[in-house]
Order: C-alpha cells, then structure tokens, then sequence
C-alpha cells in the first residue's frame, strides 16, 4: 500500500511542500484537516461517529467523535473534503451543501512521537436522514450515535454527565439498531478541556445557532 502524501504549511498556512503523513505527524509539521459535524435540522438532533479498533498508531479509547475527519490529501482543495463524507459515511455530499464555520489551528500531542500540528477546516452538515439510511461502508468508521442538539450542548458543558442516545453499531455480521445512553466520559477529553477551546460545546451551539437561522460568524 502506498503512503499518503498531504501538503504541508508554514504556522501561517503558508505552503511549504509534500511529506509522507506518517513523517509529518512524527516531525510535528503544520498540514490541513476536514471536519465537520452532522445536524439534522428536522429533528434537532446531530451525530457523532464512533473510531473502529486498532485505527491509530498508539491507543485511543472508543470515544465518540465527531461525525467526519480526515486529512486533506495532496493536491486537493478545500471544497474536496467532501471526500471524507463520502468515505467515512458512504454519502454523496456536495460541497455547497456545507456551511463552512472557520479554521481551527491547534497543536497537540496525543502519543510520543505523534504529533497533531493542524489547521482544521470546520464544517456543519445539514443531514435529513435517518441512521438507517447511512450506508457506513467505510472500515475506519464502527457506529453512528444520535444525540438531540440540547443534550448534547449541556453533556458538554458538564450539565449532564449522561444522556439518552441512539446508536448504529455494524457488527461485522451486520447492522444493529438499538437506544442507550451517551455519557460525557465517552467523549474526547481534550475536545471537553475548559483550559482549552471547549470544541464540542463551541460546534454544538454552533449548530444551534445554524438551526435559528444565523448564517454568519457561527464559529466565533
């Protein structure tokens, strides 16, 4: 399998070249990321994805993420993100579609000798379907979680430490469709750091103001 190449930027997001991922993550070079979060603006409700087993390079908990990310590869332009859409959650999405929120330039390091240099390109995903109609063929990806808009808001501003959900689960025998719970444990703690950019509650009123019909300065 060949690697995948991605461009790689200055701490301005200026161009500077190509590197090998692995490579850029190891040497801490600055590269561009699509992300974006999924809300279905008849139900009030958004969707987080769930990592498959043994898809990083050190250990990661099965936490619930947001709904798509990747890396920009190579070559491609913002609006070819949508490639990861289509990957990730087997959909076919244009990128006019999206509602483009902003960059997010952040630096972390998950693991030694692993680190995250990145300027995120954040998106909101205005999605009308249901989890049974998400073909989810992509093996990085293991489930879909469907939580309402204000649950999720106040899981992440530490108002609930549990809430109800419902999940997608492929079993690699098949489909399941079943009603739980999502706790705030399950989610990614350094998108929940209050010594940090609180990600998940800046992209979940984000979308709520979305839903109030605000267009403009979302992610700020």
């Amino acid at each position: 399998m060949n690697s995948v190449r991605i461009d790689i930027y200055d701490d301005r997001n200026k161009h500077l070249g190509v590197e090998d991922k692995k490579t850029a993550h190891e040497r801490g070079l600055w590269h561009r990321t699509f992300s974006c979060l999924a809300i279905n603006p008849v139900t009030g409700t958004v969707l987080l994805q769930k990592k498959a087993p043994g898809r990083y390079v050190f250990t990661r908990p099965d936490y619930a993420d947001f709904t798509v990310g990747g890396h920009y590869e190579a070559g491609e332009r913002i609006p070819d993100g949508v490639r990861e859409i289509r990957e990730e959650l087997g959909l076919d999405i244009t990128y006019g579609e999206l509602q483009p929120l902003g960059i997010r330039q952040t630096a972390v390091t998950p693991a030694p000798a692993w680190v995250e240099r990145e300027f995120q390109y954040w998106h909101l995903l205005p999605l009308d379907v249901e989890l049974e109609e998400i073909p989810l063929d992509d093996a990085e990806v293991c489930g879909i979680v469907q939580v309402g808009l204000d649950d999720a808001i106040g899981l992440a501003a530490g108002d609930h430490t549990e809430v109800a959900a419902r999940y997608f689960i492929d079993t690699g025998d098949g489909r399941e469709y079943l009603n739980g719970t999502l706790s705030r444990d399950e989610l990614v703690p350094g998108y929940l750091d209050t010594d940090s950019d609180q990600l998940y509650l800046r992209l979940f009123v984000a979308a709520r103001r979305y839903l109030r019909g605000e267009r403009k300065y979302l992610f700020w």
